[in-house]
């Protein structure tokens, strides 16, 4: 288990079972059909040390939902008062003694009423149409256009499919031939301090009005990429793009 802070929500298996279970409540699993299922996946795969902080975070997760079932409260219950989940905390007393006071604060709050039942919208998905070897102009504010090629497309289950991309260094008013843009050299991300280096640009959408399909079209496919999909790479949204083109690339 991956674990960044003693808050209850401050790992990834919360992070794991709060997507699962909104997914299944927004495509209208009732809240006890969306329990059984996250409850029933989630015990077969986790093991012994993990399995006390998937009940404590989705007892949380529940009651800020307003969906808080008896047995989720049950067993969130249990392991407070049995002492068991602070047994993983035991050689950094500091952040034990943090972590009982979020457990004292947790068993006050699934204890007290919860609030009213909230509905949860379908979670956005990014995905794309590019493909490895897709050339792509892409058209900036300015009006001006750059050239990207598509290195490889990064799938996550939670956050969907989108492209990784290496930067040519070009930038013009007409797009070049394909014997030109086969043979672009790359562009390098210059730092604040004047340093560069070669980056790998991973571009997603923020949402449905983070849509950069009337800026982008595809202009060769099939050509030689020189970078491959190994991290890292720098991860930003379509409406930032522009940004920080202009600041880490100088491109106008």
């Amino acid at each position: 288990m991956g674990a960044w802070g003693v808050a209850i929500l401050s790992n990834d298996i919360a992070e794991d079972v709060s997507l699962r279970y909104k997914d299944l409540l927004s495509e209208n699993y009732s809240s006890e059909e969306s329990s059984k299922i996250v409850i029933d996946e989630f015990q077969n795969e986790l093991g012994e040390d993990e399995i006390t902080a998937f009940w404590l975070s989705f007892s949380l997760i529940q009651w800020k939902l307003g969906r808080l079932q008896n047995e989720v409260k049950y067993m969130a219950l249990q392991i407070i008062d049995s002492g068991d989940d602070l047994l993983l905390w035991e050689e950094e007393p500091k952040l034990k003694k943090k972590r009982q006071d979020v457990l004292l604060k947790l068993k006050e709050q699934i204890n007290s009423p919860q609030p009213k039942a909230k509905k949860v919208q379908k979670r956005f998905v990014t995905d794309t149409n590019l493909k490895a070897g897709d050339a792509i102009s892409y058209q900036l504010l300015s009006g001006n256009y750059i050239i990207l090629k598509v290195i490889g497309i990064i799938e996550e289950s939670s956050e969907g499919r989108y492209p990784l991309f290496e930067v040519c260094d070009w930038q013009g008013k007409v797009i070049p031939s394909q014997e030109k843009i086969r043979q672009l050299p790359l562009k390098e991300w210059t730092w604040e301090n004047e340093s560069k280096e070669m980056n790998k640009l991973a571009i997603f959408q923020a949402g449905k009005k983070d849509d950069p399909s009337k800026r982008i079209k595809v202009i060769d496919e099939g050509v030689k990429i020189k970078l491959d999909m190994e991290p890292p790479y720098i991860l930003f949204t379509w409406k930032e793009f522009d940004e920080k083109l202009k600041q880490f690339y100088h491109f106008n």
